[in-house]
């Protein structure tokens, strides 16, 4: 199965660049140009991973980070933020966000966090589906 990166920035140069860049390294590549669209594009696709530019007309990415990690049905999708000030690293990280990296974007910095990022996501999955298995057979043994 290959995996779908969700990449969110209003820079549509930016956003090409690593939608491209992303699709050579193999993976699934989502674009969204505003904070709206990228809550909407998460609920709807489930991405694996969502690349989110911090500072963006509208709703910003940390505000976007905020409502995809209240949300059920995407508050483990990880999410990386990008931004190029220093003082967003700490913000972006309470918001929810998982990592970030800096602009100018290294692409092999980049692409080592998101295979990271992807194996912690796949190792929470199996590990949640283990729990599922384990509270299904402790259901399945008859009480006294």
């Amino acid at each position: 199965m290959t995996e779908k990166v969700l990449v969110v920035d209003d820079e549509r140069q930016i956003r090409d660049l690593l939608g491209e860049f992303l699709e050579r390294e193999g993976y699934e590549v989502l674009l969204a140009s505003a904070g709206e669209e990228a809550i909407e594009l998460a609920e709807r696709k489930i991405p694996h991973a969502i690349l989110l530019d911090v500072k963006m007309p509208g709703i910003d990415g940390i505000e976007v980070c905020k409502r995809l990690k209240a949300e059920s049905r995407t508050q483990f999708i990880p999410v990386i933020m990008i931004t190029g000030y220093v003082d967003d690293k700490m913000v972006a990280i309470e918001s929810g966000a998982d990592d970030f990296v800096n602009k100018p974007i290294d692409l092999v910095e980049l692409a080592v966090r998101v295979k990271s990022i992807l194996r912690i996501r796949y190792l929470t999955d199996e590990l949640e589906r283990a729990v599922t298995y384990i509270e299904e057979l402790g259901r399945s043994i008859p009480q006294p």
